[in-house]
């Protein structure tokens, strides 16, 4: 027999072994999962998670008014878990209607000529605006902020003593 006839009958043979082999027994597999566009997370601040974040100034002088006195440290933590993953980037969104006419990157209070800017690592969040962060793998990210109030730059301006308030919306961004 010749070696080209040799390699086909071998062929045929391990061929017909394949298709005759029928297995014993065979089991199905079932895979599924819930598949969650942004696995829920909470924003906590000074007094805990989901609560409205308070930043007491205190008394402050008008006269010392100067975009650097009374700034208030505080800390933002994201608490999101595992099922976020690793290394995400996060975007914190820093809203409000209320933007000082003097100044694009301080909120307006309720008093003439005072404003409140927001800081993170040194650089300000203007409202409307935001800044970036990253997840840890254990599913927290954290954000020192810091805010100090300002005032309008005009000397016509003068700040009336009272007491003072700002409102703008955090919202953290994912994907």
């Amino acid at each position: 027999m010749t070696n080209k006839y040799r390699g086909l009958a071998l062929g045929l043979i391990g061929s017909a072994a394949l298709l005759s082999y029928n297995p014993s027994k065979a089991v199905e597999v079932n895979f599924s999962g819930n598949l969650i566009e942004n696995p829920p997370c909470d924003v906590a601040g000074p007094d805990g998670a989901n609560q409205p974040i308070k930043v007491q100034f205190g008394e402050i002088g008008i006269t010392k008014v100067d975009g650097v006195n009374y700034q208030q440290d505080f800390t933002l933590t994201l608490k999101c878990g595992p099922d976020l993953g690793n290394a995400v980037a996060l975007y914190l969104q820093y809203m409000s209607p209320f933007v000082a006419s003097y100044d694009a990157k301080a909120l307006r209070t309720n008093i003439n000529g005072l404003g409140i800017r927001l800081y993170h690592n040194g650089v300000v969040i203007g409202p409307n605006t935001g800044t970036k962060m990253t997840m840890s793998s254990n599913g927290t990210a954290t954000l020192p902020l810091y805010a100090v109030p300002i005032r309008d730059p005009n000397p016509a301006t003068i700040l009336r003593e009272g007491d003072f308030t700002a409102t703008a919306t955090v919202q953290m961004l994912y994907p």
